[in-house]
């Protein structure tokens, strides 16, 4: 199929995954109540629920996914390897042990989300600071850290919640 047909395509899809979002849910919209519901025609329970909850959250999902795809696609191409993703890279590791350890340490959920943050940031840095050596760029070098760096991640993991107690460790795998 030519490119610019499935170019095409993926844009129909868009807004009829956005619709489907906005009609799905607890209470079941009609296209036509949704359609009504984004004119602003009526105040209704319909109106406020589009309006309050599905709109928000349907677009916020729809960003978050696009920007991941941007993401996962930017790491392959600056890689030049399909296999590049974070967690090869060891970046949702490093993530992953901010986390716990700020949770560990009792900490908040802002305090978290930027332990968290701070843990993929300083990943990244190391991954890319050990695989590019002397101005050399070594992309099997690169991945090869990001896989040790994972393997770390992991022990690392595995330490922080043997570390935590009972109750703790509920909130930190399932949180």
């Amino acid at each position: 199929m030519h490119p610019r047909v499935l170019f095409f395509l993926l844009l129909c899809t868009i807004p009829l995954s956005l619709g489907f979002g906005l009609m799905s849910g607890s209470l079941p919209l009609t296209p036509i109540e949704v359609w009504y519901a984004l004119l602003g025609n009526n105040e209704d329970t319909a109106s406020e629920v589009l309006w309050q909850l599905r709109l928000p959250r349907v677009l916020a999902a729809f960003v978050c996914g696009g920007l991941l795809a941007l993401s996962g696609v930017l790491l392959q191409a600056l890689l030049r390897n399909p296999l590049a993703d974070p967690y090869i890279l060891g970046i949702s590791g490093g993530a992953a042990v901010g986390a716990l350890a700020a949770m560990l340490l009792g900490a908040g959920l802002a305090t978290t989300q930027l332990s968290s943050f701070t843990g993929a940031l300083l990943a990244i840095v190391a991954v890319f600071g050990l695989g590019f050596r002397h101005g050399e760029r070594n992309i099997y070098r690169l991945l090869l850290t990001g896989v040790v760096l994972s393997a770390g991640c992991g022990a690392l993991i595995s330490l922080l919640l043997t570390l935590a107690q009972g109750e703790q460790v509920k909130g930190m795998l399932f949180c």
